[in-house]
């Protein structure tokens, strides 16, 4: 099958790759579509030293299914959480837990362990899939993960009690935080960098603003989704004593940042990272969030050089592979 492969940051396309069958437990996913993301090009500057199958965003057909698994989940269309758990609640206390996005010896799709979606065909968990409603087409379900993961912070803020709030970057995942926090009813300021995503986010009941408007300690929460450690000390700086700061960002280096303000101001700084699948497919359904408009371009797998070129650009959006 067609792949692209990573290896030691350069990436390549494979005709020849490997076609794995489903082990019980396990079904065999035919890929329609993919989505690039910033882990991605993460990925490829050497982020957590990944070499194999990248990509971990993607809408697909169920071809096959391993032993154990149920028959009627064959030819559904379906999206799969990233994190593929061990499910042995006997030695992983995090699967005992059922906090299984952190379970003790997970794999993650594309990013850790585990060949991603780049391809033409993916193994995963049949346990983690979620199957896509008809009345979702492809190019709204490869939001799912990302939406995902944007719901997450409501999922994190729903016991305290904020009414605003300041999000930092308005690029592919920050468009979709904002769009998921305008509907918790609160006061929404976010600071952009470029035109295009302020015009993104024009009509949506929110205010842009450049990061010299940013006031020190005038926000209950401040999140950061900027990819930068700048973008963390101007969300700590915007937050309020005892307000919360959201960290969305996974950042490429170690970061030197004084969190003295922490204990002084008793801020809380929460790590963000995966979130509810089913949350985010029932507001697609419902047109609750709107994506189309923030996707740029979709090229065929044999195109992935001037695709990823396009997702390297400033300011650009979801940039979607076809490998079919």
């Amino acid at each position: 099958m067609k792949a692209l492969n990573l290896q030691n940051g350069v990436l390549t396309i494979r005709k020849d790759h490997s076609l794995a069958q489903p082990n019980a437990g396990e079904v065999l996913l035919q890929i329609r579509l993919a989505g690039i993301c910033g882990t991605d090009l993460a990925l490829l500057n050497g982020y957590a030293g990944f070499n194999g199958v990248p990509g971990h965003e993607f809408v697909a057909e169920v071809v096959a299914i391993g032993a154990g698994v149920d028959e009627g989940l064959e030819g559904r269309r379906v999206v799969a959480e990233i994190n593929q758990w061990c499910g042995q609640s006997n030695r992983c206390e995090q699967c005992a837990r059922k906090h299984y996005s952190h379970c003790l010896n997970r794999r993650v799709i594309g990013i850790r362990d585990h060949q991603g979606c780049f391809a033409e065909y993916l193994v995963v968990k049949a346990s983690s899939l979620h199957v896509i409603p008809d009345s979702v087409n492809d190019r709204q379900a490869i939001f799912t993960e990302p939406l995902a993961a944007a719901f997450r912070i409501v999922e994190q803020l729903e016991s305290n009690h904020y009414q605003d709030v300041m999000l930092v970057g308005a690029g592919r995942l920050g468009q979709l935080i904002a769009r998921v926090m305008v509907l918790q009813k609160k006061k929404l300021s976010v600071v952009v960098r470029h035109e295009r995503q302020r015009q993104l986010l024009q009509g949506l009941p929110l205010t842009c603003i450049d990061e010299s408007m940013v006031k020190a300690q005038t926000v209950d929460v401040a999140i950061d989704a900027s990819g930068h450690h700048s973008g963390l000390m101007l969300a700590l700086d915007a937050v309020r004593p005892q307000g919360i700061c959201v960290m969305k960002s996974s950042y490429p280096e170690p970061m030197n940042i004084d969190l003295t303000k922490l204990v002084i101001d008793e801020v809380e700084l929460i790590g963000s990272r995966c979130g509810p699948f089913p949350r985010a497919i029932e507001a697609l359904d419902s047109g609750l969030i709107e994506t189309e408009s923030l996707i740029d371009r979709t090229y065929s797998i044999d195109d992935y050089q001037a695709a990823f070129a396009l997702a390297q650009q400033k300011g650009s959006m979801k940039v979607l592979i076809k490998p079919h």
